[in-house]
């Protein structure tokens, strides 16, 4: 599911030099590049659960150019700014709390961009790259739908009366940015269940290290935790990426506010008729919310899937054997508080290397449990969040919840059998064949 801002940093050079000629003549030179670059395209032309505007009533550019000025960060930020109204696009320089003019080469002649478009997501970060050089760049996403998307645009047209960048789209997108030779360290998601191994994986083909939480995001966090991330950077701009990742993971908040409201948010989201995409059913939903914030290595991501494929091989071809085990541990198992067709994978399989004797698959349960643990180069959650061990993956409760969770209301033309993760995996074959008696 969702979400929108993020705010850091500043610098910008350029010289003058003579031609071999005897009258001079002014040239543009390269600005000097910067260690990072933060490039924000996080959606705010959106309604969150279908009851609040990300743009907070228009409100959201006047709180980041009014607290981005004041930042004083050495790191420039740049993010390409939607709001709730048509024609309110804008590219904002957070660090400096201004608007800049990108002489239509990214923000149309209607004022009207559309955050669902891969096109206008390449264009966007190949521009802010090229006029904000600098050796490392964190790309900033918000408002994930699991894995049928993110950054939903409602100005822009779709199914659901909006648009949404799929994961296919994402791929086609990063594609191109890495093709421009934009080198992107760090992925960066104030969202919900951003760490659901499907789009893990795809993240992990684009950046060294992937920042987000497991559950449903802390909405207190959001606003409080880039001025924390500021402050920090502004002591250390040279932060390596492997350490990047770790800050945004500190400096998430434990104790908020959010403790007691997001236990409400899965019971208003699925009573809303205006929350776009499937509702779960009242009886589905129960689990207490808990904060979490993971940093993952792209490496350790991969690895976490190849152990998943090994799992999934094997229970496919011992289905009937264990299929009793299978359906217990995934009952017990910790779920998605909004999104139950989504559970926790390393307490899955700790549930399932319990539940049998078996040496082989204890052995592959196991080594699926070591490879997470390895894959997490930061993390921060409550004691009390024993279940919550970082990565999601989807394996709904039903046949119906299975066929109805493949297929994407938004962008009918994907499915879950399309994503990147399924094509080069397993899992997707063991769903098949567990749903298919």
């Amino acid at each position: 599911m969702k979400k929108l801002s993020a705010i850091l940093a500043t610098i910008f050079l350029s010289s003058q030099v003579w031609s071999c000629s005897l009258k001079p003549k002014l040239t543009s030179v390269p600005p000097s590049p910067s260690n990072w670059t933060i490039i924000l395209y996080m959606s705010i032309d959106n309604v969150q659960f279908g009851s609040f505007p990300t743009d907070l009533w228009g409100n959201t550019e006047k709180i980041l150019l009014g607290l981005g000025g004041k930042s004083h960060s050495p790191i420039p930020i740049i993010l390409l700014y939607d709001g709730g109204r048509i024609g309110d696009s804008k590219i904002i320089a957070v660090h400096q709390g201004k608007v800049i003019d990108d002489r239509g080469e990214i923000i149309p002649e209607s004022q009207e961009v559309n955050y669902g478009d891969p096109e206008t997501m390449a264009r966007f970060v190949i521009w802010a790259a090229k006029k904000y050089p600098a050796q490392n760049y964190l790309l900033g996403f918000a408002h994930h739908y699991g894995w049928k998307g993110y950054n939903t645009d409602e100005n822009s047209p779709g199914p659901l009366k909006m648009d949404i960048l799929t994961q296919p789209e994402h791929e086609q997108a990063m594609a191109r940015i890495r093709a421009a030779g934009v080198p992107v360290k760090v992925i960066w998601f104030e969202a919900c269940s951003i760490t659901m191994l499907e789009t893990l994986y795809q993240y992990a083909q684009d950046a060294d290290y992937v920042v987000g939480n497991e559950d449903t995001i802390d909405f207190y966090e959001e606003f409080t935790r880039p001025l924390r991330v500021i402050r920090a950077v502004n002591k250390n701009p040279a932060l390596n990426p492997r350490d990047m990742a770790a800050l945004l993971v500190d400096k998430t908040p434990l104790l908020t506010p959010s403790l007691i409201s997001n236990q409400f948010t899965p019971y208003s989201f699925a009573l809303n008729p205006n929350s776009p995409g499937s509702r779960p059913e009242l009886s589905r939903l129960g689990d207490f919310w808990q904060p979490t914030q993971f940093a993952f290595s792209s490496v350790g991501v991969i690895e976490v899937k190849t152990a998943l494929d090994n799992l999934a091989l094997y229970l496919t071809d011992h289905l009937d054997q264990f299929r009793p085990e299978i359906a217990e541990a995934r009952s017990r198992a910790q779920e998605y508080t909004l999104y139950p067709w989504y559970v926790d994978l390393g307490d899955f399989a700790d549930r399932l290397e319990r539940s049998t004797d078996a040496p082989q698959l204890k052995m592959l349960c196991r080594n699926l449990q070591e490879k997470i643990d390895r894959s997490i180069v930061a993390q921060k959650k409550p004691t009390t969040a024993k279940k919550y061990h970082g990565i999601l993956i989807m394996f709904p409760l039903t046949r119906k919840e299975f066929e109805r969770e493949t297929k994407n209301e938004f962008a009918p033309e994907t499915s879950y059998f399309e994503l990147r993760f399924s094509r080069e995996g397993k899992w997707d074959d063991f769903l098949k064949a567990y749903f298919e008696k």
